[in-house]
């Protein structure tokens, strides 16, 4: 085999290069039809780049109808004229979320589920562990199962988000759920995170709270948590109360569970807030738990307010004041949505225009928070 080496001067993607070389191999019949194409090491190997990057380019060939695997025997060309290839018409969406076993997650899946089962569509779904890169396998696996359109709840730590904006480029059906993604703007659906973080503050300004902190985890930045970051200090704007960097607070992730501890509770005691806004209920279940360690009493010492609404904080011995996401509604309208995308065809300027859906938020009040 002797494949032209690849221009790394070039602007085009590495990707986009391999796949153009291979491409021009099956026009030319050097890679005939039914021919097994050579091995992702060989080409690798041959080309200089990784596997990762070969790979990437072996599955947009699949996808536009030159190439199909062969679960332990390879890849092949195929043996008909792509034209007569169906490549959509399955009535099934593909379904990538972070995690499966999250409570607001399951949630979003079972109205996605129902939605699509109300227009006979099936689904398929992967979990990318919150892994970009296992995001992006998903998303080829999934186009080479023949899938019609995707929803996504992109992973956190978008190092890469190539493959989602590859998608909007070829006009392949997508909608992302929760998160938006930075600097490309796609058909989304998502809770009103800005107000959410507004009505959690306003609430303990009007309890007569002016020492407020927000609490989030390190190393995390998503739009849902840079929008209720945002509505946090328009709340403290609004009511004339000043705003310090310091009261955003980040939990370290790489910290011991003792070490978390000290550290919030060393936070505590140089700043002293009344209240603490909790990005989400997990981030506020942690402080809960620090605060029973180190003899802070809830709401006494500390008002607390978490996001999400999840069926545990209910349960607590001080009920948690949260605010309420639906997430359910959330994955019914984005299943209706990429619905309407699919239905209205390749070219369709109901394809072309884009949505972004904002669902409504509603503060929870129970008992973590009290009058200062």
């Amino acid at each position: 085999m002797n494949i032209e080496p690849i221009d790394r001067n070039k602007s085009v993607p590495l990707y986009r290069q391999v796949e153009e070389l291979l491409l021009a191999k099956i026009k030319s019949d050097e890679y005939r039809p039914g021919d097994v194409i050579p091995p992702e090491r060989e080409l690798c190997k041959e080309l200089d780049v990784s596997r990762f990057t070969v790979r990437k380019a072996i599955q947009e060939l699949v996808y536009k109808g030159y190439l199909y695997r062969v679960q332990g025997n390879g890849t092949f060309v195929y043996s008909k004229n792509i034209a007569n290839r169906p490549r959509s018409g399955s009535h099934r969406i593909g379904v990538i979320l972070d995690y499966c076993d999250k409570e607001l997650e399951s949630r979003m899946l079972n109205g996605i589920e129902e939605a699509l089962q109300e227009e006979q569509y099936s689904m398929i779904y992967m979990s990318s562990g919150n892994d970009y890169q296992r995001e992006a396998r998903n998303i080829w696996q999934m186009k080479d199962e023949g899938v019609d359109g995707l929803i996504i709840l992109p992973a956190e730590d978008q190092k890469d988000s190539t493959v989602i904006f590859d998608l909007k480029t070829e006009g392949f059906p997508f909608v992302l759920i929760d998160r938006r993604l930075q600097d490309c703007e796609t058909d989304c659906v998502m809770s009103d995170n800005i107000d959410g973080g507004y009505r959690a503050t306003e609430h303990l300004i009007k309890l007569g709270h002016e020492r407020i902190a927000f609490v989030k985890n390190q190393f995390t930045q998503t739009s849902s948590i840079e929008d209720r970051i945002i509505g946090y200090k328009s709340a403290l704007r609004e009511y004339s109360l000043d705003y310090d960097h310091r009261w955003v607070y980040s939990i370290d992730p790489r910290m011991s569970r003792e070490e978390t501890c000290a550290a919030f509770y060393g936070f505590y005691k140089e700043l002293s807030p009344t209240a603490v806004v909790a990005v989400n209920d997990y981030v506020a279940l942690d402080i809960v738990q620090i605060c029973r360690e180190k003899g802070i009493v809830i709401p006494d010492d500390l008002s607390i307010i978490g996001f999400d609404n999840l069926d545990v904080v209910r349960h607590l011995p001080v009920p948690l004041t949260t605010v309420a996401q639906f997430p359910r509604e959330i994955g019914r309208c984005a299943a209706r949505l990429l619905m309407e995308k699919i239905k209205a065809g390749p070219g369709s300027r109901e394809r072309s225009v884009i949505r972004q859906v904002v669902y409504p938020v509603e503060l929870v009040a129970r008992d973590s928070c009290c009058v200062r």
